[in-house]
């Protein structure tokens, strides 16, 4: 568990008495001892509308960093945030008492703008780079061994550029191709570990049909960073801790992991799951789901 003195050493955030006070009840109560995060896909609707005040909501959650996303796409594409520069998005941000050191890019970001993006991460002050994958080569074997192969190229540049790899899974990654290959599996076997380390999603994982537990713990030496999600049965989505996920035993997984930063999710999955079963919203919107999230991840102990 990190200290007060260290965890504000790191962040760089100003040391006022409310934010100390908060930031040490924080650290003493949650999982892994590190600040509990959120996705920034999640926060897109508060932050459009409003960016700085929708920072401080998310502040007073009790919230200390984020996973970004590109603001060039994932629902903030078309809005004033999509031109930012790196000081205007990190004002109001760092204002509020909340750091990053991850970013998720599309796949096309990173191979057609490289330098571009490359230097806006290196003026967020970002330690890890996450990418997608190139959607045209997802349905074989042989295009999962593709990406991979992908990965391993942009790894190397990004290594050389001074951050590290990451993959984010969504639920495709363990659906079986090609009579029972399953591609996360092929990532993992085809990736360098040098080169390329993975932020476990377990939601998504769950979703499409896997074992979080049984992943955690079989490629414990290759994930940076992970996503708490939750999964229930036929709701596009759950705060953490109301789906049927175990999370005490997940973040045992986690901690044995060596997992470096987590962050709630609750991002919806699609209307209907991949049996074809109709999902019906819970009954609450995903700011909300959110603050529901932080208060069980806050309350856990490990």
């Amino acid at each position: 568990m990190i200290s007060r003195r260290d965890f504000f050493q790191q962040t760089g955030i100003g040391i006022t008495g409310a934010c100390l006070a908060s930031t040490a009840a924080e650290l003493g109560a949650n999982p892994l001892g590190m600040p509990i995060g959120f996705q920034c896909y999640d926060a897109r609707r508060v932050l459009r509308d409003d960016y700085a005040a929708g920072w401080k909501l998310l502040a007073s959650y009790g919230f200390r960093t984020v996973d970004l996303v590109s603001f060039a796409g994932y629902g903030y594409e078309g809005s004033p945030l999509a031109k930012m520069s790196a000081k205007e998005i990190l004002g109001p941000m760092n204002d509020a008492g909340i750091t990053a050191e991850n970013c998720q890019y599309e796949y096309s970001e990173l191979h057609d703008s490289y330098a571009e993006k490359v230097k806006l991460s290196h003026e967020l002050g970002l330690k890890n780079i996450v990418c997608a994958p190139e959607p045209k080569h997802m349905k074989t074997a042989d295009d999962w061994k593709w990406q991979a192969t992908q990965l391993n190229l942009l790894g190397k540049k990004l290594k050389s550029d001074g951050f590290l790899l990451g993959y984010h899974n969504h639920e495709i990654e363990f659906v079986a191709v090609d009579g029972g290959h399953i591609p996360y599996d092929i990532l993992m076997s085809e990736t360098d570990p040098t080169l390329v380390w993975f932020q476990v999603d377990v939601g998504n994982l769950t979703f499409g049909g896997g074992n979080a537990l049984d992943y955690l713990t079989r490629y414990r030496n290759r994930y940076f960073s992970m996503h708490a999600k939750d999964f229930k049965p036929g709701k596009m989505s759950v705060p953490v801790g109301e789906g049927i996920l175990d999370w005490t035993k997940i973040f045992e997984a986690a901690k044995a992991a060596r997992i470096r930063n987590y962050f709630a999710e609750c991002s919806s999955y699609g209307a209907r799951t991949l049996q074809g079963t109709p999902a019906s919203a819970f009954p609450a919107d995903i700011m909300e789901q959110l603050r529901l999230s932080y208060i069980y991840l806050h309350k856990l102990k490990v």
